[in-house]
């Protein structure tokens, strides 16, 4: 730098406005028109970071000496506006594009919530296309992916089951939907506290070779409690439902007398002679 009066004006255009103009011009186009992966929104904001340190210290020694030369200081503090503006700029359009790049790669609340419950479970179709196979805790959204499978698998039958319960409201809306489309049911493992519910559902039960029912009464998932929820009526209802199905209200009743910190699982026999599942399971 040869330290003229005409030096600092020329040094800040060159080394950071037109410069500057062009970096920011690209992060609006990137913005606007491209979808950046969170690693390389990181990685160009890195970089564009490292740039505008270098065209700062760049000025800086420019300015040092134009002060040096002219002692003129009006031009300088001139420069640090326009370098404070284009830091502010910089952040702005960083920001925006880690907006960006984390609404493509991240899904929206609704949707991690769906993920993560639909982590709980495992719902798949059998290779002939009759069978719904399900394994694992019954949440929110079971009745709805079901139905959804149903309709895009129109030669579906029958429900396999295994697990060890979940959502008694959401075990009926399946226990619903089984009875609407006249499925059959089977236990291909333990199928346990609100599986059994969805397992009475079926037109035609039967148990697996490895295939269990796990019974208890009712429990809250907060030991508080909830006002509004009575228990007691709460499985008066699915009783009722039980004995709808054909199951014996002698083992219906047996059913809701077990402890929900314990898990009764009857014999083929015992259920059978329940009406649960037919003769020819024993």
């Amino acid at each position: 730098m040869t330290g003229s009066p005409a030096s600092l004006p020329r040094s800040l255009l060159l080394q950071v406005v037109l410069p500057r103009g062009v970096v920011l011009l690209v992060w609006l186009v990137l913005n606007h028109v491209i979808r950046l992966p969170v690693p390389l929104a990181f990685a160009l904001i890195a970089a564009d970071g490292v740039f505008l340190l270098w065209q700062a210290r760049a000025f800086l020694r420019s300015a040092d000496a134009h002060v040096r030369s002219t002692s003129a200081m009006a031009p300088v503090w001139g420069g640090y506006l326009l370098l404070l503006f284009a830091g502010f700029a910089a952040l702005t359009q960083w920001w925006d594009a880690l907006l960006i790049a984390r609404a493509v790669e991240e899904p929206a609340y609704a949707e991690q919530r769906r993920l993560e419950r639909e982590a709980l479970y495992s719902l798949s179709v059998s290779g002939d296309g009759t069978t719904l196979v399900f394994d694992g805790e019954i949440t929110f959204g079971l009745t709805k992916r079901m139905r959804q499978m149903a309709g895009e698998n129109p030669g579906v039958a029958q429900v396999s089951l295994a697990g060890p319960g979940g959502l008694i409201a959401e075990a009926r809306g399946v226990a619903r939907l089984i009875r609407q489309q006249g499925w059959d049911t089977r236990a291909d493992g333990l199928c346990a506290s609100a599986c059994t519910l969805v397992f009475a559902a079926g037109r035609g039960r039967a148990l697996g070779p490895e295939g269990q029912l796990g019974f208890h009464s009712y429990t809250l998932l907060f030991e508080s409690g909830l006002p509004q929820i009575d228990l007691q009526r709460e499985q008066e209802k699915d009783r009722a439902f039980l004995l709808e199905q054909g199951v014996s209200a002698e083992f219906a009743g047996r059913i809701f007398a077990v402890p929900g910190t314990e898990l009764w699982r009857p014999s083929r026999a015992e259920l059978t002679s329940a009406g649960l599942i037919g003769p020819d399971q024993q």
